[in-house]
């Protein structure tokens, strides 16, 4: 008690020093829990929108041959309908699956054209993808090979501008060949989707797209599946990769498995590594908080040796003096970290929530991160506190006394 009431005493006798020896480790927590707040922010973003559509989705792409030995990596057509029906009848933890069509097609409207990509699918997809339309209506089992599309909100946008493309015809060009298509809908604006990006989409029946605009003869581009459950979305990724292993005699390059549950454990990895630097840089900050207080500290030893010889003649120990000088620089970081952690938070709810919410992110105050930024600003004191202590416990009162 008698060391805290020292201590005290020292503090409000120089409170100019102490606010500058404290705006450091303040500064510090503070950046440390508006950095962690928005990677915890930006992990649930992420998180709550690949976890939007199930966690159970499971795409199928065909793989490459060649790229070594001086010969050039080229796609493989190895995907056909069959391996969708095999994938249902032999996959007994697959719900549904689909086969997909895609290629990139100059699109026109009266003298306006852009480029965007165009996939002809089963009407499932609007299920599997969760793809909603805010103008007109998605297609259904009977629109058959009726050449009716969908578009996104960007081809909307570049060939329309702001006119309703509901009924209105466009035509989907590739070489000398010109497909003419009735819009009956548009997609809401989404962003991208796994793979997908809706708002750059046209979107056309998949018999449509089989037999006039991509004939195939029966190859697809991609296959899209759902797991009954995701308890079992890892046995479904197993069941099809045990399939296709089986087909293509051993050869795994000829078909790549990509699970939403590995998509969404690889950009959690990501954020981590980014959340990891971002925290790393601001902690620098703590680090010279720290020097500077132990910059005072080494000050206050010096300006404070008459003193410490006067305590030492009249019994002191150079333990007490250790811990007096020790706990002042602790209580320095102490109160400095409660200061930075109500900044933090308050930082955290109001500037970066408002700058993080213009593209789509959040601030999560996590009080794990609370408790490490408040522990770390206590460690930089006991740390950067302890040789300034350790100097001014080493003094001889002899020489102390006779300072000036």
């Amino acid at each position: 008690m008698e060391i805290l009431k020292e201590v005290l005493r020292s503090l409000f006798a120089n409170k100019m020093r102490t606010f500058l020896s404290m705006l450091g480790i303040v500064i510090g927590v503070a950046a440390v829990i508006m950095v962690m707040s928005l990677g915890a922010g930006m992990r649930e973003s992420v998180t709550e929108r690949l976890t939007s559509l199930g966690s159970n989705i499971i795409m199928v792409t065909p793989g490459f041959v060649g790229g070594r030995g001086g010969t050039i990596a080229q796609s493989v057509e190895s995907l056909n309908e069959e391996d969708v029906s095999d994938i249902l009848n032999m996959c007994p933890s697959v719900e549904k699956a689909i086969g997909l069509v895609n290629g990139n097609f100059l699109v026109q409207y009266g003298k306006t054209n852009s480029r965007a990509n165009v996939y002809a699918a089963p009407y499932e997809i609007f299920q599997i993808l969760n793809l909603k339309v805010s103008f007109g209506r998605t297609f259904t089992q009977e629109d058959g090979t009726a050449n009716v599309a969908i578009i996104g909100q960007e081809v909307a946008y570049n060939l329309f501008e702001n006119e309703n493309p509901v009924g209105r015809k466009i035509y989907l060009a590739q070489g000398n060949r010109k497909l003419v298509f009735e819009i009956i809908g548009v997609f809401e604006r989404t962003g991208s989707i796994l793979m997908f990006n809706p708002d750059n989409m046209i979107l056309i029946p998949y018999e449509t797209g089989k037999f006039r605009v991509f004939q195939t003869h029966g190859k697809i581009s991609m296959i899209l599946a759902t797991s009954k459950s995701p308890d079992v979305a890892q046995r479904a990724v197993m069941e099809i990769d045990h399939l296709l292993y089986t087909k293509f005699h051993e050869e795994e390059s000829y078909y790549n498995i990509i699970s939403q549950q590995a998509i969404l454990n690889v950009m959690s990895e990501s954020i981590s590594i980014i959340n990891l630097v971002l925290v790393a840089i601001a902690a620098v900050s703590l680090v010279v908080g720290g020097i500077g207080i132990m910059n005072i500290m080494l000050v206050s030893v010096v300006e404070r040796t008459r003193e410490i010889g006067i305590k030492m003649a009249i019994g002191a120990s150079r333990l007490r003096i250790l811990l007096e000088f020790l706990v002042e620089s602790v209580a320095i970081t102490f109160v400095a970290g409660v200061i930075g952690v109500a900044l933090g938070i308050l930082g955290s709810n109001t500037i970066v929530s408002a700058f993080g919410s213009s593209y789509g992110l959040k601030a999560v105050v996590d009080p794990l991160s609370v408790i490490i930024a408040f522990g770390v600003s206590a460690s930089v004191g006991l740390f950067f506190g302890f040789y300034p202590a350790y100097r001014a416990s080493r003094l001889s009162p002899i020489e102390a006394l006779r300072y000036e």
